[in-house]
């Protein structure tokens, strides 16, 4: 009686939740709608941008020339410090893996040296 109970209970649930999602749904459907189109407004004046004559305000501004050969020379340097990183990443891991390799070769060494059957006097006492 306790699992029928149960299952009831879920099932009355689950129904109740799906019949609130959806009223919910519904209800806000409307105003999703209406928003979307207010944003859509434009409320710029271009008008206000130009003077009594019909000119633009800004017409006397002075522009900047582009020196595409400084720009040349920024990018062979950056290349270059760029190749200079480049170079000294890779001797710093050279050198840490040549450091890594000496330290297992010591630590291979002494491990075979602890394990190493053979004693100086001739007993049997490391097996």
């Amino acid at each position: 009686m306790a699992k029928k109970f149960g299952k009831i209970l879920m099932v009355t649930a689950a129904l109740g939740a799906v019949a609130a999602g959806v009223y919910y749904y519904l209800q806000g459907k409307d105003d999703f709608v209406d928003d979307d189109f207010d944003d859509d407004d434009d409320f710029d004046n271009f008008d206000e941008d130009l003077d009594d004559d019909g000119t633009a305000k800004d017409a006397d501004r002075n522009y900047v020339d582009l020196d595409l050969d400084k720009a040349e020379e920024f990018k062979e340097g950056l290349n270059a410090v760029k190749a200079e990183a480049t170079d000294k990443i890779v001797g710093t891991v050279k050198e840490v893996t040549d450091t890594v390799k000496e330290a297992a070769d010591k630590a291979e060494v002494k491990v075979e040296e602890f394990f190493d059957d053979d004693d100086s006097d001739g007993s049997m006492d490391a097996m």
